[in-house]
């Protein structure tokens, strides 16, 4: 039954894309998509890979920092490429919890600390969600009163108290724990050994506030360099829009992404793309186009960690094979 339940949830997840792609597609012609899409200066998009790559660097950066303050020391070369390969893995596992995943696992067989790795990897994610939020939140006041339409602010202040009762919770460890006794988890001494590192990893953290400042500061960064990559993907395609527009609602759009409900983002992010950008003054045709050509460019800049996954395993197989023949 245990196997047999991801596979359930995939298809769960793949009927809720295409389900989303009927709905959002079935009344836009084709040829209006392939029309805008075939004026697109692609030219314009080469820079876009470049800012992915600085993003892509700076998460490695402040990756680094996180495990640096529990003496984890991890060359940022490796990060990045860690980085790389988890992004490519993000396209067949859940939402981002499968790069995610492979993070932890790529760094703990570096580290030998499973717990301090995972605690990295989840106040790293934790704290691009707490940037996402309060970009968007900054955007969405001012376009909450050109608009006259309050309820834009409601989103993003929903998403900041998830968020702030997330990080209360594992600033007083107590419920968390209380959780793990109502699972009966406590009684696994390895979960109960993990769950004590994991947490004294986190109370780190809160003793150093210059280095949480910084890892705050790129986070920050972060995000408003993906809200200026969109921005050049919807000036690529001649779809024009005020700045302050994308601010508020690309950040709402990731977060929408994050929600474990399809596959890769797909439908949920065009459905935002749709759903925001119309109130931006974007035809049908040319919001549908800038959900399709970010789909595009995230897919082909995935690709470049599903070589670096095949160069590993290829320089491992060789390793091998040279062991086995000097053994011999």
């Amino acid at each position: 039954m245990s196997g047999v339940r991801p596979h359930i949830l995939l298809c769960l997840k793949v009927a809720v894309s295409l389900a989303l792609l009927l709905l959002l597609y079935r009344n836009t012609p084709v040829q209006q998509i392939a029309a805008v899409l075939a004026q697109c200066q692609l030219l314009l998009l080469l820079p876009v890979g470049l800012l992915l790559l600085l993003n892509t660097t700076l998460s490695a950066l402040k990756w680094r920092l996180l495990l640096l303050s529990d003496h984890i020391d991890i060359p940022l070369i490796k990060l990045v490429v860690s980085y790389l390969i988890a992004a490519f893995f993000n396209l067949f596992l859940p939402s981002n919890i499968g790069g995610d995943s492979y993070r932890i696992y790529d760094i703990m067989q570096k580290s030998g600390r499973g717990a301090s790795t995972a605690a990295s990897v989840l106040a790293d994610r934790l704290s691009g969600f707490v940037a996402l939020a309060c970009l968007s939140l900054g955007g969405s006041v001012f376009v909450a009163i050109r608009l006259e339409r309050p309820v834009l602010v409601i989103l993003p202040l929903l998403a900041l108290a998830a968020l702030a009762l997330i990080l209360v919770l594992l600033w007083l460890q107590r419920p968390l724990l209380r959780l793990l006794q109502v699972l009966r988890l406590d009684r696994m001494p390895r979960m109960q050994d993990f769950c004590g590192r994991f947490f004294a990893a986190f109370a780190r953290y809160g003793a150093e506030p210059r280095m949480l400042a910084w890892v705050l500061l790129i986070s920050f960064a972060f995000q408003f360099l993906l809200v200026v990559a969109v921005y050049l993907m919807a000036w690529a395609l001649h779809a024009h829009a005020p700045f302050v527009y994308f601010l508020a609602f690309v950040p709402l759009i990731t977060l929408m992404e994050a929600l474990p409900v399809s596959v890769y983002g797909i439908g949920v992010r065009d459905m935002g793309y749709v759903f925001f950008f119309q109130w931006a003054g974007m035809g049908e045709a040319y919001t549908r186009s800038l959900a399709v050509v970010f789909l595009a460019v995230t897919l082909c800049y995935s690709l470049i960690g599903g070589l670096l996954y095949a160069g590993r395993i290829f320089a491992a197989g060789r390793r091998a094979r040279d062991g086995q023949a000097g053994s011999s």
